[in-house]
């Protein structure tokens, strides 16, 4: 006779889930007895639920499958949502367990009571309640299976705590169900291939597998067709890039500039991306970046089926006339001795990343001239934290990242203020040993939100408003609270000495922490 919490986790294991993040509280402590007593999954402690959830979708994304969070009650997961709402964006497969109160008990209306089911339908494609009408280890990889299935997800499995502390009979695995066939409709396929040979005037926005390695033969077809535009959305999931890559730019955040980018399209075929919409809504300027007249055209929105989507109809566009491949010129750093802005840092980032580096860009609007930079770097991944928008992901996206692929070096490019929203994180870099080098990109205030302030006008930039959007006075010392954490650290607020903290960085194991000055 085997516990509830064991055979979830042994289902869990059947479903290819191999790491566990989690924050547990009382009505999980016979998980945390019984990942004690069982191989796979590997379970990895965080200091809070929002890390859990970055570092779950950091895997997610790297791993190529499922990862699992284990959370305590409503207020556990509440504390999670932002971060499984960036996961869901992304379609990372994640099944989040989440320990509820004993059956006896639930019915009382104890203190920590909430409705779990309303709260994780906000970013699940499916909830799963464990009873005694299916066996737990069937329920956790049913969970996982539906995780992956079709477009992939968040599958969250709700356990009484009563039903993990009971013992039943071993049973066989549950077998894994064929996958369900997306079927695009052969009138959109007719008309998605008539767009591709138009002209001109087509736009074609690309997503998931189409951005990784495997994606790159279509990819690269795509990219040298001179009829063509081709775009990822602002946040895609993850993008392989680097020198002999195919070069795709993203949609500029900004909605005056991505309007001016699609201006003259007239059709866009989407294949593992999202509709080009804009983050926000704005008095001066219209809801959407295309026109009214505009076709959109969605393929897929599956990100694993972006590549099969788009190539089934590339041999039709035999019209189509291939562009030469581009070279980019690197870009120059300044003089050793000159401060850090924008411009020169992303110069040094581009010319000493290392190959198959793993990048978690959250650096915000320090980092804009990253992308252009980084277009002929060393080949590597790029994994932008902001795929819903909730800033604070990176620091635990970098941890998953790194125990998904432990022979690959990790770069998180993090906003200051945006590392204020987790810098628990660290303590998980450090005790688990991470080969993951932070860098603060620290101007002491919210960034984007002084940009947005001054395009209301002169009126609106008062003293008052102005320090709603300050980090300064009194100074976050990142250095210390990284030390606090077990990080080693260093500060950088000249070329030179960010060329020597990173130079330095890389030549160790483990974790460290650069704060680099930009004022």
């Amino acid at each position: 006779m085997t516990t509830g919490a064991q055979h979830i986790l042994t289902g869990l294991s059947d479903a290819g889930i191999e790491l566990i993040f989690t924050n547990p509280g009382t009505t999980e402590i016979y998980f945390v007895d019984a990942l004690g007593k069982v191989p796979i999954p590997r379970p990895v402690l965080t200091l809070t639920e929002a890390v859990a959830a970055g570092a779950a979708d950091g895997a997610a994304r790297i791993g190529g499958q499922p990862t699992a969070l284990l959370l305590h009650l409503g207020p556990g997961l509440a504390n999670a949502i932002a971060y499984l709402h960036n996961a869901k964006r992304a379609h990372s497969p994640i099944v989040v367990v989440v320990g509820d109160h004993s059956q006896g008990v639930a019915n009382q209306d104890p203190p920590l009571a909430s409705d779990i089911d309303s709260l994780a339908h906000t970013f699940s494609k499916a909830v799963i309640h464990v009873t005694q009408h299916e066996h737990p280890r069937h329920s956790a990889a049913r969970a996982g299976y539906i995780a992956v299935d079709a477009t992939p997800g968040i599958v969250t499995l709700i356990v009484p705590s009563d039903l993990s502390w009971s013992e039943t009979n071993d049973i066989p695995r549950l077998q894994r169900p064929p996958r369900t066939p997306l079927n695009t409709p052969e009138s959109t396929l007719e008309r998605a291939s008539a767009a591709l040979i138009e002209p001109d005037g087509t736009a074609v926005i690309v997503g998931g597998d189409l951005l990784r390695t495997e994606g790159q033969e279509t990819l690269e077809r795509l990219t040298r067709c001179q009829n063509l535009t081709v775009w990822a959305n602002t946040f895609p999931a993850r993008m392989d890039r680097g020198y002999g890559r195919p070069r795709v730019r993203r949609l500029p955040y900004l909605p005056e500039m991505a309007i001016a980018a699609l201006e003259n399209t007239r059709r866009v075929v989407i294949a593992g991306g999202a509709n080009p919409v804009p983050f926000f809504g704005y008095p001066h300027l219209p809801d959407r970046l295309v026109t009214e007249e505009c076709e959109i055209i969605t393929l897929t929105s599956d990100p694993s089926a972006a590549t099969s989507s788009i190539a089934a109809l590339m041999p039709n566009a035999e019209e189509l006339t291939l562009l030469g491949s581009t070279h980019i010129e690197p870009a120059t750093k300044d003089d050793d001795n000159a401060a850090l802005n924008p411009a020169n840092f992303a110069s040094v980032v581009a010319e000493l990343l290392p190959a198959d580096t793993i990048v978690v860009d959250e650096s915000n609007t320090l980092g804009l001239n990253l992308e252009e930079a980084t277009a002929n770097a060393a080949a590597h991944t790029w994994l932008p934290a902001l795929t819903g928008g909730a800033i604070g992901h990176g620091l635990g996206m970098a941890i998953g990242a790194a125990l998904a692929d432990p022979e690959r070096r990790v770069l998180a490019l993090i906003a200051d203020g945006s590392s204020l929203y987790t810098p628990q994180a660290l303590w998980t870099h450090a005790s688990e040993t991470l080969n993951i080098t932070t860098v603060i990109l620290s101007n002491r205030s919210y960034g984007i939100l002084n940009f947005e302030l001054h395009r209301l006008g002169s009126e609106a930039e008062t003293e008052g408003a102005k320090r709603l959007l300050s980090l300064s006075p009194p100074s976050i010392d990142h250095i210390r609270l990284a030390t606090g954490f077990g990080v080693p650290v260093a500060r950088a607020t000249t070329v030179g000495e960010l060329i020597d903290a990173l130079t330095s960085a890389w030549l160790s194991r483990g974790p460290s922490l650069i704060e680099a000055e930009f004022f």
